[in-house]
């Protein structure tokens, strides 16, 4: 199943565009924000795998954040409030476009998402962030100091872990520093 962000300042755009997406049957869940901050943050939480994003939100620091938040798999969608020209990149809807272009759009990247998962083998690679979190987790680090050393809340901190845990199939913190050492992430030396 598919998580989707929807971010855009306008609440009649979000609450459009998640009824549109509501009736796509491989979408799981669907989350609305309506600034920045609550932009950045539920990329960390809900890990969506894509993104519709006006472009009125995007100053160029936040583009940098989100990008460092996305994962090789997150596709965003570029929303504008004005029309595109005919060639203008796929990733790219216009408020102005129909229903049936939209559609065409959301589609095609629906499509894109499918076949990624369906050709994942059961253990998933971790993207940077979850490495780093479960460097910190082997290193022993609790869910509080995570989140402090990176300036991430805590229940980010446990929606991180609980991927890790489910890509990796290691519930245990033993298990897991076993992971971290046998793949290169900590070192022996690092452990006290």
């Amino acid at each position: 199943m598919i998580n989707i962000l929807i971010a855009d300042q306008s609440y009649i755009i979000g609450s459009g565009f998640y009824a549109f997406l509501d009736q796509f049957d491989q979408i799981s869940q669907i989350k609305v924000v309506d600034n920045s901050s609550d932009c950045l943050e539920a990329i960390e939480s809900l890990l969506p795998k894509i993104i519709l994003i006006n472009t009125s939100m995007l100053s160029q620091e936040v583009e940098n954040k989100v990008d460092e938040l996305l994962t090789k798999d997150t596709h965003v969608l570029y929303l504008f409030n004005s029309a595109l020209p005919t060639e203008a990149p796929r990733n790219q809807i216009s408020l102005l476009h129909s229903k049936a272009e939209i559609f065409d759009r959301i589609q095609e990247v629906l499509n894109k998402v499918k076949s990624v998962q369906s050709s994942d083998s059961e253990t998933q690679e971790l993207s940077p962030r979850e490495k780093l979190i479960l460097k910190c987790v082997a290193l022993g680090l609790t869910n509080k100091e995570i989140g402090e050393k990176e300036f991430i809340s805590t229940h980010t901190v446990i929606s991180h872990r609980k991927n890790i845990t489910r890509k990796l199939g290691i519930k245990t913190v033993s298990g897991l520093t076993v992971y971290a050492i046998i793949n290169n992430i900590i070192h022996m030396n690092d452990i006290n």
